[in-house]
């Protein structure tokens, strides 16, 4: 597992429920989704730009809000300078509990499972 300086990296945070935390954990979850709202919209501008900046982008998972909760970081992108995709309200979301709904979303893509050192 390669090491990576914190303060070379974007790092973007996302907080997870177990079920979700734990299919990326074992590397079955190779893709995270995110609501386009405000919100999300101001995070992954903000972590763009500092990626465009020449940070290496990371994904930080974290099981919980607690101080001492599980946490794991990902090189995000499944190729060369694809860290994330937008898609439109017109594509429809597949939802485990709510079904299919058309909402506009942030796909972020997992890759090289990394550690972050100075942590």
């Amino acid at each position: 597992m390669r090491r990576l300086k914190r303060r070379d990296c974007a790092v973007l945070h996302l907080g997870l429920k177990w079920p979700w935390y734990h299919l990326i954990d074992n590397g079955t979850k190779h893709v995270e989704f995110r609501e386009a709202t405000p919100y999300w919209n101001t995070r992954i501008e903000n972590w763009t730009r500092r990626t465009n900046e020449g940070r290496t982008p990371v994904l930080e998972f974290q099981n919980g809000y607690g101080r001492f909760s599980p946490r794991m970081w990902f090189i995000a992108g499944s190729g060369v300078g694809i860290t994330h995709t937008f898609s439109g309200a017109d594509v429809p979301v597949q939802h485990k509990e709510l079904g299919e709904f058309p909402k506009a979303r942030y796909t972020l893509f997992i890759g090289e499972r990394v550690e972050l050192e100075d942590w």
